[in-house]
């Protein structure tokens, strides 16, 4: 009996491939942020080394779980797009677009992709540009945090055309409305 060739890639392939470009991803995220995470360890280390070991044991804690929260975790982001993700990463020029409260990035032949802030591609992307260019762990959380918290300025809350009146310590009339 002849083979029959399928029309398209088997799913376990497919998956197989994704899941080896995942964990490429994971691997070159860490390597970027390597020299900044053993220089915030060894700043640490410094800092505490004059307590007592038990005493030091938090402060180690805490710093392991500070470099972790910068890190791509397997498992809390196994739906990571990776294009977004490489895009942020790699620098590539993207707009925000304002109808769509998101980045844009325009690809030739290919329907533009979207890259909402504040989501783990954005936040992950702009982690290891920043390790890329050398700072410090401690200024690459401020920035991802700031960038991924971030609000376009058409969004910008504008103060209330009236001040509101507010009552404080009592739920008495104000003693200066009859002034």
């Amino acid at each position: 009996m002849p083979d029959v060739l399928a029309s398209t890639p088997d799913r376990l392939t497919v998956d197989h491939e994704e899941l080896v470009a995942f964990a490429a991803e994971i691997e070159r995220h860490r390597a970027l942020l390597r020299p900044a995470a053993e220089d915030y360890r060894y700043r640490v280390a410094q800092r505490i080394e004059h307590l007592d070991p038990s005493d030091q044991e938090p402060f180690l804690r805490q710093a392991e779980q500070f470099v972790e929260s910068l890190l791509i975790d397997p498992i809390r982001h196994n739906t990571l797009d990776l294009a977004a993700y490489r895009a942020i990463r790699d620098g590539v020029p993207v707009r925000f677009d304002a109808e769509r409260r998101a980045y844009v990035l325009r690809r030739s032949e290919r329907e533009p992709l979207v890259i909402r802030p504040g989501l783990p591609e954005h936040r992950l992307g702009v982690i290891a540009r920043l390790a890329s260019l050398g700072l410090r762990l401690e200024q690459i959380q401020v920035v991802a945090l700031t960038t991924a918290q971030m609000v376009a300025p058409h969004e910008a809350l504008r103060p209330p055309a009236h001040a509101p009146r507010v009552q404080r310590g009592t739920t008495k009339a104000s003693r200066h409305e009859n002034d």
